[in-house]
């Protein structure tokens, strides 16, 4: 009940003030914890593979293709997502985006073969995949300007975050309790983490009665008036926009396919490494990534020597 009147209360007593940064920060924060979640999915069956191989009968291929169905419906989801963040808000999207990727990590966890571990990793993939976008959104108005390159930045740390964890704790982890144990855990904290988005983020200050940070032409809600189709092509129209397309992909596709699933397994069977040390290595490549996030994105937010995309 004291929640429902904070809102009003809030309203009442600061309409013309920019929200406070702890507040703001928290309530990017939550979406960045499911960016986390995502991130750990994404590369957990790396120190698994023993097990999966042994459970399922996999072979390499099936094995890759297993972990595969999560940047299947990843990258099929990036498109819709955007469209879906400006139609719905970050707060419905993120929540629903969490409680799917709940109950795919609960069909991964109790699969009782490779076709329903199949469908749990492609349920992952596509629902973790809004929280990028519902990140930033909520950076671009709970946020300062000059804070939304440190916003990027951070988002990335979380992710790798959640991606060396998927490394030597989890193997410890799995090792300890086994990998089913360990999923349904993983499945619990994701529900927790929706319910915690949908009862504490709001899509914009005004909701709190803060002033937002959102530039007054910010299209929220609106279809563009041209419509999506015609608004995706704009964007493609944009040769810079094509150089982040290529060359982050060809980082991101390498870096993550070896930290994320081969590396751990290249390194014990070519190297005769033991697991734990295997992982560590990956997981080294992982923090170096996740370090240089916030840094360039600060250093960009200090100098303000960015080229805009557009």
């Amino acid at each position: 009940m004291i929640h429902d009147h904070l809102p009003a209360a809030e309203n009442s007593l600061q309409p013309n003030t920019p929200p406070p940064l702890r507040l703001a920060w928290t309530i990017w924060g939550l979406g960045a914890m499911l960016y986390l979640i995502g991130f750990y999915q994404r590369v957990a069956p790396g120190v698994m593979t023993a097990e999966l191989t042994r459970d399922f009968g996999l072979t390499a291929t099936a094995l890759g293709n297993l972990s595969a169905f999560y940047f299947y419906s990843y990258v099929a989801m990036q498109v819709p997502t955007g469209l879906l963040a400006d139609h719905w808000g970050p707060r419905r999207l993120l929540t629903l985006g969490a409680v799917v990727a709940g109950l795919g990590t609960l069909v991964f966890a109790l699969a009782p073969d490779v076709v329903w571990a199949d469908l749990g990793r492609l349920m992952i993939g596509g629902s973790v995949a809004v929280a990028f976008v519902g990140m930033l959104k909520l950076a671009g108005h709970w946020l300062p300007k000059g804070q939304y390159s440190l916003a990027s930045g951070m988002a990335l740390f979380c992710g790798i975050i959640g991606a060396v964890f998927a490394g030597v704790p989890l193997g410890l982890l799995i090792d300890t309790f086994g990998w089913r144990t360990v999923m349904l855990v993983s499945a619990a904290i994701t529900f927790l983490v929706a319910m915690a988005i949908w009862w504490v983020v709001r899509d914009d200050p005004a909701e709190k009665g803060y002033q937002s940070h959102a530039p007054v032409h910010a299209n929220d809600g609106a279809a563009p008036r041209d419509g999506a189709l015609a608004g995706i092509r704009q964007v493609f129209r944009y040769r810079n926009t094509w150089l982040l397309y290529l060359i982050p992909g060809a980082v991101v596709g390498s870096v993550l396919t070896f930290a994320g699933l081969w590396g751990v397994p290249y390194l014990t069977t070519h190297y005769g490494m033991d697991k734990a040390r295997a992982a560590a290595i990956c997981s080294a490549l992982l923090v170096a990534w996740a370090v240089g996030g916030p840094v360039f994105g600060f250093l960009s937010d200090r100098t303000g020597r960015r080229k805009p995309l557009y």
